[in-house]
Parts: C-alpha cells; structure tokens; sequence
C-alpha cells in the first residue's frame, strides 16, 4: 500500500509506521520481535490499515452524510450506499459493457470545507482489482495527497497530516474503473466542518463518450482531462465515459438525457465505432430538444499514434471526425447555434505524441493539455 504519493514500479510496499519495506522481518535478531513484527504486518495487509493507533484522536464521520456533499454521482440517492454512476433500475435497459463500467465512480467527489490538520477516509474497493486504485485529495484545488486502496476488505487510509489549522475546501477523487464503497471521514476531533465552495454555475457539464474522456491514460482519477477542466473553470462534472462502450445507444441517451446539464461534452472518440451517422444524430436531437439551451460540444476524435502506420485505422478516424463534424454544422444551419464543433486534432494533435501513454490515450500531461485548451471554449459557450 502506498499512501501521499503514485507508487514506482517494482517498489516494495512500506509500512507507514515503520519506513521499511516488508522484507524487514527476515533481519530482525530477536525471534519474538520478528513474530510480533510479522504478525503487525499481516494485520496491514490483510485486515486492512496503517497500524499503531493512526486513526485515534480522529472524529468519524459515517459517509452518506448530509455535511459530506457527493459531487459527480447524480443517481446516489437511489443508489446509496453505491457509488454507481447510473441507476440500478437501468441495469437491464442498457448493454452490459457500459453497465460494468457504470459501477465505478469516475468523476464522483465528496466535497466538504474544514480546518481539519489531518484526512483520514474508510474505504473498500468491491471486486478484487488488477489495475492500481487510488484516492486523490485536492486542498483548494491542489493535489494534496493519494492513497492506493488495496484488497477487498475495509481499510482506514491517511489523506494528508501536519497541514495548518485553517479553513479550506477539500476534495476526495474517488477511483476510476474500480468500484468502491466509502464508510467514513475522519477529521481532527474540533474541526468543524462546512459545505464547500459554491460552483461557478450550479449544473455540471455532462461528459458522455469514450475512454479518452473516462481518462483511461490518467494514472489518478483527479487528472482526467474532464476532472482538469472543471477546477480550471470551478464547475461541477459528471463523467459518464464509458470505455470503447461509447457508442450512443437510446438507452444510455436517455440516461445521459435525464440530467440538470449547464453543457454537454461528447467526446464518442473511436469507440463510437463502425456505426453509421443515425446514432450520432439521434442523439444530438434528443439532447437538444432535452435541454434546449444548453450548449451541446462535440468533440472529434483526438489523435493516435497508431493513425500513420495504420491506414484502415486512420480512415476510420478520418471518417468518425468528418462524420461528427457534419453532424453538429448540420444542426447548425437549421439555427441550433448552441451545437458546437470542437477539433479533436486542436485539443491533442500529432505534434503532442510524446504525452501518451499508449497509442490512444494522453497520459496526465496529455489530459492537462486537453484541459488547458479546452477551458476558453467552455467558458465562452457559458458565458464565464
């Protein structure tokens, strides 16, 4: 387990107590020691934790609670206590590789304001998972901590410790593509606790579409491009990226449809797939007339490095960029002004190669890129 910081590849776990890394135990001299050392450890791994009292002096406070405000998970009060980003009624409405990606909360936030000199948090991950999963904690928007939430039974994590007795906004980024329980807060024992800065606008900006915009290529789920853009501009998100599962289904569309949206980001990308344009325009139809004045950003496929060695790769990008293209200029000329094109070679383009982390997907700087560059179309199209 690793706390504060992304773990190196190949690093042994470390104990948080201790600083040693597991292999301790064989140089210890003294047998009683070792055993009691070696069943310290045990109870780490295992039953889940840091050890030596690191949660005492805390107060606890049980998640859902009305003081913690859930950011990014609209469906939470009929879902509760999962963390599932659609609602369970869905699950037979809509295909299967998008309702397994629904139960991971990517993009939720628990926000909340307090003098706090110290974070702690309970959670479980639910199935046992393969890639790393990480917690991230901003203060006042900046990245302040992370902790890789390992096993499958709860487990207490430290956030951040040692910080100044003074007030400030704090939120938890709960993990991409794992699915996860959270069961408390823990909080210096007299630190009061208040909501959280207000956002610039009250509804968030809906993002439906693909891996790049689920931030399949960000090592921590604060590091998505959509999570990026909204502190920049201080808006409220919700990410339904849904992997190569994508694809604009009615189904999903009418979920997507159903939320209080300031603006719609619809970044389908490559995973929208062989299909042809109906989809695509059905669904620009159904969200206009859902929410006839917010403005509508459909966002062409980014680059990939796999486009010149490729070339049935690069007509299927060249195709899916033209056919998104026509689709939203379409709408315009019969007066949906609010329906905007945006280049995905202008947010991440052939010359910004060197910031992926594989052929398809930007890794942290790459989605910080998309984020910079995207930021002044958002807020003109609302008016910041």
């Amino acid at each position: 387990m690793q706390l504060n910081a992304p773990a190196p590849r190949g690093a042994g776990y470390r104990l948080p107590s201790a600083g040693k890394t597991c292999t301790t135990l064989g140089r210890m001299k003294s047998p009683v020691r070792a055993w009691t050392f070696g069943l310290a450890v045990l109870a780490w791994l295992f039953g889940g934790g840091p050890a030596n009292g690191a949660s005492t002096g805390l107060r606890w406070i049980t998640f859902p609670d009305p003081a913690l405000a859930l950011s990014g998970l609209p469906w939470f009060s009929v879902n509760a206590p999962e963390l599932w980003r659609f609602p369970l009624g869905a699950k037979d409405r809509i295909p299967s590789a998008v309702w397994t990606r629904a139960v991971a909360p990517d993009g939720g936030r628990i926000r909340f304001s307090s003098t706090t000199t110290r974070l702690m948090l309970r959670v479980q991950t639910m199935p046992k998972q393969i890639r790393p999963c990480f917690i991230d904690v901003y203060i006042d928007n900046v990245f302040a901590g992370s902790a890789r939430v390992l096993g499958t039974r709860p487990t207490e994590f430290e956030l951040f410790a040692g910080r100044e007795r003074a007030m400030k906004n704090i939120t938890l980024y709960l993990p991409n593509n794992h699915e996860v329980r959270v069961h408390a807060v823990g909080l210096d024992v007299e630190a009061p606790l208040q909501p959280p800065s207000a956002f610039a606008v009250k509804a968030p900006v809906v993002c439906y579409g693909s891996s790049v915009l689920q931030g399949t290529g960000a090592a921590h789920p604060g590091q998505t491009y959509p999570a990026a853009l909204a502190r920049a501009l201080q808006l409220d998100f919700v990410n339904l990226g849904f992997g190569g599962a994508g694809k604009a289904e009615a189904a999903v569309v009418e979920l997507v449809n159903q939320l209080d949206a300031s603006c719609f980001i619809l970044d389908l990308g490559k995973s929208y797939g062989d299909q042809d344009r109906e989809a695509y325009v059905r669904m620009l139809a159904a969200l206009r007339a859902g929410h006839p004045r917010a403005p509508i950003l459909c966002v062409t496929p980014i680059y990939s490095s796999k486009e010149p060695n490729e070339p049935p790769y690069r007509e299927k990008s060249e195709r899916l960029r033209a056919m998104m293209r026509e689709a939203a200029l379409a709408r315009q000329q019969a007066g949906d002004a609010l329906t905007l094109v945006v280049e995905g070679l202008e947010l991440f383009g052939p010359g910004d190669a060197a910031l992926l982390h594989d052929p398809q997907h930007p890794n942290d700087e790459g989605n910080a890129l998309i984020a910079r560059r995207l930021a002044p179309v958002v807020r003109r199209a609302l008016g910041l």
